[in-house]
């Protein structure tokens, strides 16, 4: 009996989406060390940056945008490289819409702390939530069983577990910003900046598992 074929991966596509992660953590790393004393990684979060200084008045803000950026066009890279393996359309929708919120996000700066809410702010939070929804669902059908091998079978409990723990962190994130608003203007000490970087620690994990088969040449 002859053996099913697995689809040809893309290590061309696995090495680019690794140098846009690569430039988004060494971005988000380089924040966090610079603005220590401006953005608290347990309070605030990630989007706060954009209105960080690094110094004779230069604005954080195109930093912040070159690493949602970088994350963005690693996923595109990693997107194609799932298209040429031949996975299922709903696959690439999802992550396709990962990629789209992280562009929104870059381009829309959330709203300052105690502002008032605005069209910017909006868009931006609606981008936030609808790309850390799209990438755990995208990596769970991405191990969906078929009659076809596939490069993600090897890593289907990792991923499948990586989605499950992403979907966890991003309830708690939202239940957090729910809380937060609602007992405005009295806000509790919520950790909202702890959670969200758990769940982006959580993504990143993630986004390179789903990356490494396209690493592997067949």
């Amino acid at each position: 009996m002859n053996a099913v074929p697995v689809p040809a991966v893309s290590p061309i596509h696995g090495r680019l989406a690794v140098a846009g992660i690569a430039v988004a953590v060494a971005l988000a790393v380089d924040l966090h060390l610079r603005l220590s004393g401006q953005v608290s990684p347990i309070w605030q979060t990630l989007s706060e940056y954009v209105y960080g200084h690094l110094g004779a008045g230069t604005s954080a803000a195109p930093m912040f945008s070159a690493m949602c950026l970088a994350l963005a066009f690693g996923s595109l890279a990693l997107w194609a490289g799932i298209a040429k393996a031949r996975r299922a359309t709903p696959v690439l929708v999802l992550l396709g819409l990962w990629c789209a919120g992280l562009f929104v996000v870059a381009v829309f700066p959330v709203d300052p702390d105690g502002a008032a809410r605005s069209f910017s702010g909006q868009v931006h939070n609606y981008g936030a939530v609808l790309a850390f929804i799209a990438l755990p669902a995208a990596g769970w059908l991405l191990t969906r069983r078929s009659n076809a091998q596939c490069p993600w079978d090897p890593r289907r409990r990792t991923i499948r577990r990586l989605a499950v723990a992403s979907a966890v962190s991003l309830v708690v994130v939202l239940a957090s910003f729910v809380w937060i608003v609602s007992t405005s203007p009295a806000h509790p000490e919520v950790a909202l900046g702890l959670f969200e970087r758990t769940l982006f620690l959580i993504d990143l994990a993630l986004l390179t598992t789903m990356i490494r088969p396209l690493l592997k040449v067949v």
